[in-house]
């Protein structure tokens, strides 16, 4: 065996993840000159590197000398490099031994091993329950990119595909799943982040369908953190951010309470274990068809959206107009959807893309009959595509019970507010929800430029007026 061995270094199709537009990527390994050249004699023979274009085979950095040490024998020993590479690929790293014979005569660049499909671009953990390992049970075409790439649980880089969370070769992975997943929500999320970045994408697969956040929560029990952590830093240890999708198994009256606490320990825990501020991008809960628990949805969907109003860097969008494959896993198209919806908030946040927030409830009052509702993040008004007030989502509560919806006037003459008119004036302590039951209403307003509906909330205050 002969020429230049990389023993430590990246994996094909890996993507690192860029600061300021470029990546530094730190190879090893041996070389030995072939022995028809020690035959010859061999007076020099230096390990050298360059990188090339996929796309058209130049030359990203020529043929380079790396930094080596030799054995007793001239033509063999270690050497190591670190590389700088600009933000894009896909890329190819060759390596070679270059050799020149002792009588000057010969000359030769012997073969050196190769990694192929590498990217610097961004990097992202999935994490989350089912809904985020991607069960949708159906077909969408959604097929592969050159451009987007994941980690699987084998713990090797690939192209990306679907299924995101398989398990060949990873079944006593601590994420490894019970059945059989499908469409994610990230591989069109990918392609639409690319679309924009102009940059691969990378995907680190860590989430399990069915769990509660408590295994994410390290002071209850957070294998599955664990596990997250692990495999970033098996990746380089930076990413441009967390895509969480998670809550469905904290929908009960005895999990319900805690939820924001656990979710807050996550974020910071994780941004105290990779030693910066890492952005959360996250969604609001879908629906589940068969639950009884519409009080624990809506506790866990307004801790979701409380999470993404005070803690910063975290993100949110809502999913409740997304259809479903079964009683509570969104189907492939809705997974595309979101993958594409998630794309243009984290263009947003992170390369200054046209906004991309959702609505979310800033203030509620009344006076007399007539409930004002104001919200953030209005790109024009609300459209609504149903003249029923029952039908939009709403429930008011004051101190003697439900008070109705009788009706609603056109939001969209004014930008940000929607006014409710209630069959009679409340009294005492009162509260508005929206869209908090386990399965809410289909037909949620929704702003009229980015066709996103509002956040959900549950039990927000309503200030009375005179």
């Amino acid at each position: 065996m002969h020429g230049v061995f990389i023993t430590e270094g990246p994996l094909d199709w890996q993507i690192f993840q860029q600061d300021e537009g470029k990546a530094c990527v730190t190879l090893s390994g041996t070389f030995n000159a072939p022995q028809a050249a020690i035959d010859i004699g061999v007076e020099s023979a230096v390990p050298i590197i360059r990188v090339m274009s996929e796309q058209d085979n130049s030359q990203i950095l020529p043929w380079t000398p790396m930094s080596y040490t030799t054995d007793k024998d001239p033509s063999s020993g270690t050497w190591e490099t670190t590389l700088t590479l600009p933000a894009g690929g896909l890329y190819r790293i060759e390596t070679g031994l270059d050799a020149k014979s002792s009588d000057h005569v010969y000359a030769w660049i012997f073969r050196g091993d190769l990694r192929l499909h590498l990217g610097v671009g961004d990097l992202f953990l999935v994490s989350g329950q089912s809904n985020s390992s991607g069960y949708g049970r159906d077909s969408a075409f959604d097929p592969p990119s050159e451009q987007v790439h994941l980690f699987r649980n084998r713990l090797t880089w690939d192209l990306a595909t679907h299924p995101i969370n398989e398990s060949t070769f990873g079944a006593d992975s601590p994420n490894a799943e019970m059945g059989i997943s499908g469409v994610s929500p990230y591989l069109a999320f990918g392609k639409a982040l690319n679309r924009t970045s102009n940059v691969p994408v990378g995907l680190i697969s860590t989430s399990m369908g069915g769990q509660p956040i408590s295994r994410w929560d390290t002071r209850i029990n957070g294998d599955l953190f664990r596990n997250m952590i692990d495999r970033m830093k098996k990746c380089g240890g930076k990413a441009a951010g967390v895509l969480w999708y998670q809550g469905c198994s904290d929908t009960t009256p005895e999990r319900d309470e805690t939820y924001l606490d656990s979710f807050l320990q996550v974020v910071n825990e994780t941004r105290t274990e990779l030693g910066y501020d890492i952005p959360f991008f996250t969604y609001q809960l879908n629906r589940e068809l068969s639950s009884k628990n519409d009080a624990s949805y809506g506790k866990i969907r307004e801790a979701q959206r409380i999470a993404a109003s005070r803690i910063p860097g975290v993100y949110i969008l809502p999913t409740m107009n997304i259809p479903l494959c079964d009683g509570i896993h969104n189907n492939a198209h809705g997974n595309m959807q979101l993958g594409e919806k998630m794309a243009k908030l984290c263009a947003h946040v992170l390369y200054g893309a046209p906004s991309y927030f959702a609505p979310a409830i800033v203030s509620a009052t009344v006076k007399s009959e007539v409930l004002t509702l104001t919200f953030s993040n209005m790109q024009r008004g609300f459209a609504i595509f149903t003249p029923n007030a029952d039908d939009i989502g709403f429930t008011v509560e004051d101190s003697k019970g439900s008070i109705a919806v009788k009706s609603f006037t056109d939001p969209r003459k004014t930008q940000n507010t929607i006014q409710l008119i209630l069959e009679r004036i409340p009294e005492g302590d009162t509260v508005i929800s929206f869209c908090s039951e386990a399965s809410p209403s289909n037909l949620p307003p929704v702003d009229e430029v980015t066709f996103l509906p509002a956040l959900s909330f549950y039990r927000y205050p309503v200030l009375l007026q005179e």
